[in-house]
C-alpha cells in the first residue's frame, strides 16, 4: 500500500513537472516571438526613416542651396555630397552641430561643425553610422590606403581624398578631430559593428 502511494505521489510529481516544463517552453517561445516582432518593427521604422531622410537630403541637393548655407552652414544644412567607390556609397551629406547631434548624424553621412569643410585646408570630420538607419558607413573598415573618397562642394568642385590608414580609438579620443595644416579628411564610425564601444576612424590626404 504505501509502495502504491509512493508511486502515485512520484507520478503526480513527474506529471506536474512536466506541465511545468510545457508551460515554461510556452512562454519561452512566446518571449521569443515577441522580441522578433519588436525587432522587426524597429528595423522596419529605421529603415522607413532612412529612406524619408535620404530622399529629404537629394531633394535639398538638387534644388540647390543658398549663399548663405555656402558660408555658414547650419545643422540640418546639405553642405556636399560623399561618394567612396569601394563602398558603394554616393549620397549628400548633413551638417551636425557636434558629435552628440544624433539627429542630424541619423539622416545620413553628417560633417562635424567646426571642421574643415571639403577642399579647405585643415580637417574636413565626417562621421556616420555602421548598423542603424541608413548605415552608410556600415563596411567603413574595408577600406585601405589609396582608397578614393569623392567630396563635393556647394559650388559643385569635386574633390578627391585618397586613404593613408585607419585605426581604432576610445570615445574619447578627440585628437582625430584636430585641424590639420593640409587638407585631410577623417571618416568616423562605431565600432565594432552594432555597438559603440570604440570609433574606427579612416584617414585620407588630399590628392594632389
Amino acid at each position: 500500500m504505501r509502495k502504491a502511494r509512493r508511486t502515485g505521489g512520484q507520478n503526480m510529481f513527474q506529471h506536474k513537472a512536466t506541465q511545468a516544463a510545457r508551460a515554461a517552453r510556452l512562454a519561452l517561445t512566446c518571449l521569443l516571438v515577441l522580441s522578433a516582432a519588436m525587432a522587426l518593427v524597429w528595423y522596419g521604422t529605421q529603415l522607413l526613416e532612412a529612406r524619408r531622410s535620404t530622399a529629404e537630403l537629394e531633394s535639398q541637393w538638387r534644388g540647390g542651396l543658398t549663399v548663405s548655407v555656402h558660408a555658414n552652414p547650419q545643422p540640418g544644412d546639405v553642405v556636399g555630397r560623399i561618394a567612396v567607390p569601394r563602398l558603394g556609397l554616393d549620397t549628400p551629406m548633413v551638417e551636425m552641430a557636434d558629435v552628440d547631434d544624433m539627429e542630424n548624424l541619423n539622416k545620413g553621412p553628417a560633417h562635424i561643425a567646426g571642421t574643415a569643410l571639403p577642399g579647405a585646408a585643415g580637417n574636413c570630420v565626417i562621421a556616420g553610422h555602421r548598423t542603424t538607419h541608413s548605415k552608410p558607413f556600415l563596411h567603413l573598415d574595408t577600406l585601405a590606403a589609396g582608397d578614393e573618397v569623392l567630396l563635393t562642394d556647394l559650388g559643385g568642385i569635386r574633390h578627391r581624398y585618397l586613404v593613408t590608414g585607419s585605426e581604432v580609438v576610445d570615445p574619447d579620443d578627440v585628437r582625430v578631430m584636430d585641424p590639420t595644416p593640409q587638407p585631410s579628411l577623417t571618416l568616423i564610425a562605431c565600432h565594432p559593428p552594432f555597438s559603440a564601444r570604440y570609433r574606427l576612424v579612416v584617414k585620407a590626404a588630399l590628392a594632389q
